[in-house]
C-alpha cells in the first residue's frame, strides 16, 4: 500500500520525489500520551489513525519527533492550511499592538507637555518674586550699593540676588527639578515599554507567546 500523509490538503507521497527533498513518513506512535497529541494536532473530525495511517516530516520542525514532551518536536506542529489563519490572527495581533503603543506614546507626550507647561510657569513665578535685591541705608543716609550677581535657573530665567543676602533655594525651582526628572523617567519607561521585532528576536519562547508561532525564523518566513 502506498505511503501518503494523512494530515489536510498535504499531497506527499512516499516516493522518489519525496525521497529526493528528503521526506520522512512516520506510523503514529503507539504511546497512548503521544498518540492523542499526534491525533488532536491533525485535528481531523472523528478520526482515528489506523494501521496505515501515515504523517511526513514536513509538520515536524526539524523533521523528526521527539520523546520528550516539553520538545516542540514531540508532536506536529507545521500545518499549511493552518498558515493562513494564523498569518491574519498576527497581523491583527500586530495591529492591535501598534495602535496600542501609538495611544500610550500620545498619552505621555500629552503628560510631558502638560508637565512641562506647570514647570516653566514655577519659574516665571519664582523670577519674580525670589531673591530681590533689597536697599539699605546706614545711620548717615549713605547708599549702600549692593553688588549683584546674575545666576540662571532652570528655564534660562536670570536672577538678581544680593551679595549681602543668603538666597536659600526656592520651592518652586526645586519643584521645577523634581518635575524635570520625572518627565526624564517617564521618556524612559516609554522607551522600554514600546513594543517591537526586537523583543522577540532570536528568541523563540518570547516569540511563541506573543504571536503564537513555534519559533522566530516562523515568523521572519511569514513576513518575508
Amino acid at each position: 500500500m502506498v505511503k501518503t500523509c494523512c494530515v489536510y490538503k498535504c499531497r506527499n507521497v512516499f516516493n522518489a520525489d519525496a525521497r529526493s527533498r528528503g521526506v520522512s513518513f512516520f506510523r503514529f506512535p503507539k504511546d497512548k500520551r503521544k498518540r492523542r497529541v499526534w491525533v488532536k494536532a491533525v485535528n481531523r473530525d472523528k478520526w482515528e489513525p489506523g494501521d496505515h495511517s501515515w504523517i511526513c516530516s514536513d509538520h515536524f520542525l526539524h523533521g523528526w519527533h521527539g520523546e520528550d514532551p516539553s520538545d516542540d518536536n514531540y508532536g506536529p506542529t507545521l500545518f499549511q492550511y493552518k498558515v493562513t489563519r494564523s498569518e491574519e490572527d498576527l497581523i491583527r495581533e500586530k495591529r492591535r499592538l501598534d495602535r496600542e503603543s501609538i495611544k500610550e506614546k500620545h498619552d505621555v507626550e500629552v503628560l510631558l507637555k502638560e508637565r512641562e507647561t506647570a514647570s516653566h510657569q514655577f519659574s516665571l513665578l519664582a523670577h519674580g518674586s525670589y531673591c530681590r535685591a533689597e536697599e539699605a541705608s546706614d545711620d548717615n543716609d549713605e547708599d549702600l550699593c549692593a553688588i549683584t550677581t546674575d545666576t540662571t535657573d532652570d528655564v534660562n530665567i536670570h536672577l538678581t540676588c544680593d551679595s549681602g543676602m543668603q538666597c536659600e533655594d526656592d520651592p518652586l525651582l526645586l519643584e521645577n527639578r523634581e518635575l524635570r526628572q520625572e518627565i526624564s523617567r517617564l521618556r524612559e519607561e516609554l522607551g522600554r515599554h514600546k513594543w517591537g521585532v526586537e523583543r522577540i528576536k532570536d528568541n523563540d519562547g518570547m516569540t511563541k507567546f506573543y504571536t503564537g508561532l513555534p519559533s522566530f525564523a516562523i515568523f521572519l518566513w511569514l513576513f518575508k
